[in-house]
C-alpha cells in the first residue's frame, strides 16, 4: 500500500525488513527517510514534489538515478537508446539477468525495487531526433532539473542548448577516457556559465550530435569508482539546486590520480552563442 508520497506516508504503511535471524520485522515505511529528516540544512521531504530527467543511464546516470530515487525524488524520467550488454556489468546497478534489455527498462525495474515511492518514466530513444527529441522537449517543460550523463561532446552541447532555451537547470557529469578523472558542470540558465561558455574554438563550428559509437562496444576505460564519485557529486549539487541550500559550484574537477577536487568559479561569456544574450 502506498501512502501520500515519499515523505508523507501514513504510519500504517509497512515494510518488511530482514533481520539477523533470517526472519522479517515490520517497520513504518516512513523510516526509509528517517536519516534524511535529520539533515538540518534542507527539508528533504520537498523532493517528493520534484521531477528530474536523467539523460544517459550508463555508469554515471544509472547510479545518479538510484541516488535520487532513494532520497525521495518523486518523479524520474530516464533517457537512453542503448541496450544492456556484458561490458556494462562492471557498473554498480545492472545485473547479468538483465542483459539484452533496454537500459532504461532495466533501470526502471531496479528503481521500483529500490524505492517504490519513486515514479519512473522510461524513454528508450535518442534524444537528438524523432520520438526521443519530442519526449525530451516535453520533459523540459515539466522537469525541475536535468542530469546530463552522456558520453558524446556534441550531445552535451545539444542538451545544454535545449536546457538553456527552456530555462531548466542542467547538471552535466562525465569521466575522462582513461577512467580516472571526472567533472561536474552546473548550468543555471541566466546565472551560471553554460556548457558552451568560454570555449572559443566552438564559436563558429556546427555541433554534431552523432552518436559516439554505433557498434555497441565500449570505446574507453570505465572505473566504477570514478563513475560513483561523479554521480555522487552530481546528486550533491542536484540536492542544492532542488532544495535551495548551500552554494552551487559552477564547475567541479575531480583528479583521481592526485586525489583532489577543484572548484572552478568561472564567469559567463557575454558573447556565448547559447546563453550570452540571456539574463536572469
Amino acid at each position: 500500500m502506498r501512502g501520500r508520497g515519499p515523505h508523507g506516508l501514513s504510519s500504517s504503511t509497512l515494510l518488511l525488513i530482514p533481520v539477523a535471524n533470517g526472519g522479517q520485522s515490520k517497520a513504518s515505511a516512513s523510516d526509509r527517510y528517517d536519516r534524511l529528516r535529520r539533515f538540518g540544512l534542507a527539508d528533504f521531504s520537498r523532493l517528493a514534489a520534484k521531477r528530474v530527467a536523467v539523460v544517459g543511464v550508463g555508469g554515471i546516470g544509472a547510479l545518479a538515478a538510484e541516488i535520487l530515487a532513494r532520497a525521495g525524488v518523486g518523479r524520474l524520467a530516464l533517457f537512453d537508446y542503448d541496450t544492456l550488454e556484458a561490458a556494462n556489468l562492471n557498473r554498480l546497478v545492472y545485473r547479468t539477468s538483465q542483459l539484452g534489455q533496454p537500459k532504461v527498462e532495466a533501470l526502471k525495474a531496479h528503481l521500483a525495487d529500490a524505492n517504490p515511492d519513486a515514479r519512473v518514466d522510461a524513454y528508450p530513444y535518442d534524444v537528438t531526433n524523432g520520438r526521443g527529441y519530442v519526449s525530451l522537449m516535453g520533459e523540459l517543460d515539466r522537469a525541475d532539473l536535468v542530469l546530463g550523463c552522456v558520453d558524446t561532446f556534441g550531445v552535451r552541447v545539444f542538451l545544454n542548448a535545449k536546457c538553456v532555451a527552456a530555462k531548466t537547470p542542467l547538471i552535466d557529469g562525465g569521466a575522462s577516457e582513461n577512467g580516472i578523472n571526472g567533472s561536474v558542470h552546473i548550468v543555471i540558465p541566466g546565472k551560471t556559465p553554460c556548457y558552451r561558455c568560454n570555449r572559443p574554438a566552438m564559436k563558429q563550428d556546427a555541433v554534431r550530435t552523432r552518436r559516439r559509437d554505433t557498434t555497441g562496444v565500449c570505446a574507453f576505460a570505465s572505473l566504477p569508482t570514478t563513475m560513483a564519485i561523479v554521480a555522487s557529486l552530481q546528486c550533491q549539487e542536484a540536492f542544492k539546486v532542488l532544495l535551495k541550500f548551500g552554494k552551487v559550484a559552477p564547475l567541479l574537477l575531480y583528479n583521481g590520480l592526485d586525489g583532489t577536487l577543484e572548484r572552478v568559479d568561472w564567469k559567463r561569456d557575454p558573447k556565448c552563442p547559447t546563453c550570452g544574450r540571456r539574463r536572469k
